[in-house]
């Protein structure tokens, strides 16, 4: 079982709409809810309001209104990457992916002990298994 902390940003990017918007907010910074909405052609509130409330409610994303914004002298909704939202890649990139083998070690012979048998690789991810026992009647 994954903590809370994976589990609820992961189900927040459930499609491609999701990843879109999360990916643009963390590339482009503070929006408002009408410049993401013109950004991928949104033709309705609908199209774009459920989208930013599952990317708020996992967490990556946050929601505030500025009090007589600058730009359009009145109220404002303003949507932003959180810091778990400018960490969470990282965090899925370790899960995920395999830890690169340290330079130190390419080339060399790995052996690895499981069970009755002895598993020996010059890459890490290739083992042969050989039995325990044919090795020491040779």
């Amino acid at each position: 079982m994954r903590p809370q902390e994976i589990r609820l940003p992961a189900m927040a990017l459930k499609d491609d709409k999701h990843w879109a918007v999360y990916l643009y907010l963390l590339e482009t910074g503070e929006k408002r809810f009408g410049e993401i909405g013109n950004e991928f052609h949104y033709n309705s509130n609908n199209d774009l309001y459920p989208v930013l409330k599952d990317l708020v409610e996992g967490g990556l994303v946050r929601r505030y209104v500025k009090e007589e914004d600058e730009e359009t002298d009145r109220r404002a909704t303003w949507y932003n990457v959180t810091d778990l939202g400018r960490n969470y890649l990282e965090l899925l990139e370790r899960l995920i992916l395999p830890e690169p083998v340290p330079e130190i070690m390419r080339g060399k012979i790995v052996i690895k002990k499981t069970g009755p048998y002895i598993e020996s690789t010059t890459n890490p991810g290739e083992y042969q298994r050989k039995n325990i026992g044919a090795i020491y009647a040779r």
